[in-house]
């Protein structure tokens, strides 16, 4: 049987630079209990995130608000994300803003859980060590189930910053196409 389950997101930082508004974060963690009451083993995501490394970044878990892509891999603390924005978008660009604000500040993690036993054998609804896990997507949240799922930097370009760094970046494509520049 396959379960659903939707868990949190620490967001390390925000910022503007490449195409579109950029974070770091963790999706989740190993090893501590949930307000659900479950706990994530290590290595849970690992078969997913070796075959489905990028997810899409939905807006509280509404399949019709895409806000951009979610890029994954597991290290010793967690399932961590390098997250995009789609800037062309919106909607995007608001809860972009909202989180730059403080308005929005956690994520929450959409999954299917494939093997997990229950914690407490007495409880089986109780809380589940989650063992493997496949992640259909990741969502800026406005409720988040794990209430220290906090971002905690925050950084933007303004629109000076932002030319400018687009200045450069052309500079560069063009002294790449004419061989100046390694």
């Amino acid at each position: 049987m396959v379960q659903s389950r939707i868990k949190d997101l620490t967001l390390k930082s925000v910022d503007d630079e490449s195409a579109g508004f950029s974070f770091t974060g963790y999706l989740s963690t190993f090893g501590n209990t949930d307000r659900d009451g479950d706990v994530i083993e290590a290595k849970a995501f690992d078969a997913w995130v070796k075959e489905h490394p990028v997810v899409p970044m939905l807006f509280n878990h509404d399949r019709n608000k895409v806000m951009g892509k979610l890029s994954l891999s597991v290290d010793d603390k967690g399932l961590r994300v390098v997250g995009e924005f789609n800037e062309a978008d919106p909607e995007a660009v608001n809860v972009h803003a909202l989180i730059k604000m403080g308005a929005l500040d956690s994520m929450s993690v959409g999954m299917a859980i494939k093997d997990y036993e229950p914690l407490d054998p007495d409880r089986p609804f109780g809380g589940w060590l989650i063992k493997q896990a496949d992640v259909y997507e990741g969502s800026v949240v406005t409720i988040p189930a794990n209430g220290e799922a906090l971002i905690d930097n925050v950084k933007s370009l303004d629109d000076g910053e932002r030319q400018e760094l687009e200045a450069l970046r052309l500079e560069k494509r063009r002294a790449e196409i004419l061989g100046g520049f390694n």
